[in-house]
């Protein structure tokens, strides 16, 4: 069976394979899968069927995977692949490995070495003494908000560019980016909370908030009737449409099915639990182009054509675009298609982005492509919308924090 894995041909023979094994079974598959050569050089269409085969898998064990990564033979690309199926296991029992692995210069690179503290983190990991403080891929500043799993958050030093769409000279402030677009566990969390009966405080809290905001049209006219929706069930009214959809709804890929108004509900419920500040929101379109694009050019007025330095047209293994998945990928999937200076995931392609501003009278602005769209869409520069009240399964966001949490 291992000897045909990378043939297109025998993908639903594997797939009825793996849907009957043991754990024992699927350990042994683990094993020898990383064992071999065909585990080197996978392509994205095939490591993501590979993770869809161990969300399929009706028993799975950790143990093959974890002794494979603490193998100090055991290559980086081998190790992003292992770290990426560890991710869709979500086994937090993986913890006292992936602390070994980190503090025991097991990873082969920074950007693995960055990937399993993300990892180790995103399944419920705690700061300690013997963790880094910070990634180590990069110098960029960077906190973990405690408020949202640990989510980790990256400073975009300020500066001035041309911005695109007007074509005038825009400055933009130091902002803190998140890392990834929110997961669905992250939003997931989110909405638990507000059907939570411990959180009753914050959620009357909350809902007076959402009630001045409806009165005074901060969130634009539309949303005081969007607001009277929720019959006083916010958790309803806010809940992803596809949380229940199998292609959509894994833990870590970046949550669809939300509006712009249950986005910036997201980003208010952040700032309530951190005690009412206005710190968490959603970036605006100018300092989203210059997050994913930086200043470049001679004259270093100009944004990069795509978030990654090359000017070619993006490749699958750049971004998850053009229906080449026909589905939302596991955030970080593409570490090719990274920001160069602060290493921000996803910012092409997967899912569109809200932003903070309006599109025309009537839409929202998006930004950075999605998973359906062409290759032209992921540009920097590119932009889409729509209307507020929309949840498609093609849109997300990613939240910013404009108050320096570090000061």
């Amino acid at each position: 069976m291992l000897t045909y894995f990378c043939d297109d041909w025998w993908e639903s023979a594997i797939r009825f394979f793996i849907g009957y094994i043991s754990a024992e079974v699927f350990d042994g598959f683990m094993e020898k899968l990383f064992d071999s050569n065909l585990s080197e050089d996978l392509t994205q269409q095939k490591q993501f069927f590979l993770q869809s085969i161990i969300e399929e898998a009706p028993e799975k064990s950790v143990d093959a995977l974890c002794l494979k990564l603490l193998y100090r033979e055991t290559t980086a690309s081998k190790q992003k692949v292992i770290l990426d199926c560890l991710k869709v296991i979500g086994n937090p029992a993986v913890h006292d490995k992936l602390r070994l692995f980190m503090t025991g210069g097991f990873a082969q690179d920074e950007k693995i070495a960055d990937r399993a503290e993300d990892l180790f983190f995103a399944l419920g990991g705690q700061q300690s003494g013997d963790l880094p403080e910070q990634s180590r891929q990069s110098t960029s500043v960077s906190f973990r908000n405690p408020q949202e799993q640990n989510a980790k958050y990256i400073l975009i030093p300020g500066g001035c560019y041309i911005y695109s769409a007007t074509q005038k000279k825009e400055t933009v402030k130091d902002l803190f980016v998140a890392k990834y677009p929110v997961t669905n566990k992250l939003y997931r969390s989110f909405i638990y909370s507000l059907q939570a009966n411990d959180s009753h405080k914050l959620v009357s809290t909350f809902s007076m908030r959402l009630d001045l905001i409806a009165k005074n049209n901060c969130w634009g006219v539309g949303f005081r009737d969007y607001l009277k929706k929720s019959n006083n069930d916010l958790a309803t009214l806010l809940r992803s449409k596809y949380d229940d959809e199998l292609k959509f709804r894994g833990d870590y890929q970046p949550v669809v099915g939300v509006t712009w108004y249950a986005a910036q509900a997201y980003c208010l419920w952040l700032s309530i639990l951190e005690g009412g500040v206005a710190r968490y929101r959603l970036p605006n379109e100018v300092e989203w182009e210059w997050a994913a694009g930086g200043k470049q050019g001679t004259t270093g007025q100009e944004v990069r054509l795509f978030p990654w330095p090359r000017t070619n047209v993006p490749t699958p293994e750049d971004a998850n675009f053009g229906r080449n998945i026909d589905t939302t990928r596991v955030v970080g999937s593409y570490p090719d298609g990274v920001t160069p200076e602060t290493i921000l995931y996803d910012m092409a392609g997967n899912v569109w982005e809200w932003s903070n501003d309006l599109y025309d009278n009537d839409n929202r602005a998006l930004r950075g492509g999605s998973w359906y769209y062409c290759a032209n869409d992921q540009r920097c520069i590119s932009r889409g919308s729509y209307p507020p009240d929309s949840g498609n399964d093609d849109v997300g966001f990613r939240v910013t924090c404009s108050n320096n949490p570090l000061s």
